[in-house]
């Protein structure tokens, strides 16, 4: 049987407020667990979740292997356990509950997600309605005096 990869507490990342943990686009090798502060993560510039103690971030890009798809950014000075890729499988195999609780991050974010979207639709909606209407000209009198010198 092989040994379990170990990550040791040495690799606790510690970030001050505004420090990049990745970027949109990195490789997605390593899962990171806040243990203390705030991650903020943002698709296209955008805030979409901040991630707080005990919340774990990067997990979608390394079980896809795929680059990541936000971009992480310390809120507060934060301390971070990194989880390599072969230390998490490791995990996952030894430990469904620890599956099972990276299954809830995953679809509580999607479901969160999924409320933005829902909510924000009537006022795109809105939006296309407006935009869709004729345009009112001015009447011709002010068109008369605005071309006088």
């Amino acid at each position: 049987m092989a040994a379990e990869p170990q990550d040791s507490a040495s690799d606790l990342l510690r970030l001050d407020a505004g420090k990049t943990v990745f970027r949109e686009g990195d490789p997605g090798d390593t899962v990171y667990v806040v243990l203390d502060g705030k991650v903020d993560l943002r698709v296209n510039g955008r805030l979409v979740e901040t991630v707080g103690p005990g919340g774990v971030l990067g997990e979608m890009a390394l079980i896809e292997q795929a680059p990541r798809v936000a971009t992480a950014t310390a809120r507060t000075a934060c301390d971070l356990q990194p989880i390599s890729e072969a230390r998490f499988m490791a995990m996952i195999q030894q430990t469904p509950h620890f599956a099972l609780q990276i299954m809830k991050v995953i679809a509580s974010r999607l479901r969160r997600m999924n409320v933005r979207l829902i909510t924000k639709k009537p006022a795109a909606k809105r939006r296309a309605r407006r935009t869709s209407r004729p345009r009112i000209s001015p009447p011709k009198a002010a068109k008369r005096r605005s071309s006088r010198r």
